[in-house]
C-alpha cells in the first residue's frame, strides 16, 4: 500500500512538472511568435533610445509651437503669431509618414514652419516621425 500512495505522488509530481514545462514552453514560443510581437501598425518599432532622443527633440524644437501634446494652436515666435498644425487631430493622423517627414525637414514657409534638414538627420527625423505616431497620435 505504501508503495501505491509513493507511486501515485511521483506520478502526480511527474505530471506537475510536465504540465508547467509545458505551459512555459508555449509561453515563450508565443511571446517570440511574429504574429504575437508584430505592433498593430505597419510601421517599424523603435527602441526606447530612438524614442527618448525624439522625444527631447520634439520637446526642445517642436513643443515651442506644437504643444506638449501635439495640439498646435496660435504662439508668437520671435514676435510673429502663427498658428501651428495639431499633430493630433483627424486630419494630421491622415498624413502618411513621408509627408510628416518632409514638413519636418522642409517646413512650411507658407505656415511659419521652419525646415529642419540642417539640424536633424535622416534618423533622427524618422525617429520623430515614429514619436509623433506613438506617443501623441496613439497609433
Amino acid at each position: 500500500m505504501k508503495f501505491i500512495k509513493i507511486g501515485l505522488i511521483l506520478a502526480a509530481l511527474a505530471l506537475f512538472v510536465f504540465a508547467c514545462a509545458e505551459n512555459n514552453k508555449l509561453t515563450t514560443t508565443n511571446s517570440n511568435s511574429p504574429s504575437a510581437a508584430a505592433p498593430t501598425t505597419a510601421q517599424p518599432t523603435a527602441s526606447l533610445d530612438e524614442l527618448a532622443a525624439a522625444k527631447k527633440i520634439y520637446t526642445d524644437d517642436c513643443a515651442k509651437c506644437h504643444k506638449e501634446d501635439g495640439a498646435g494652436g496660435k504662439v508668437v515666435i520671435d514676435g510673429k503669431t502663427i498658428k501651428a498644425a495639431s499633430l493630433i487631430s483627424a486630419y494630421s493622423k491622415k498624413d502618411d509618414d513621408a509627408e510628416i517627414a518632409g514638413h519636418i525637414s522642409e517646413g512650411i514657409s507658407d505656415e511659419g514652419m521652419p525646415a529642419f534638414k540642417d539640424r536633424l538627420n535622416d534618423g533622427q527625423i524618422k525617429d520623430l516621425v515614429k514619436y509623433i505616431r506613438r506617443d501623441l497620435q496613439g497609433k
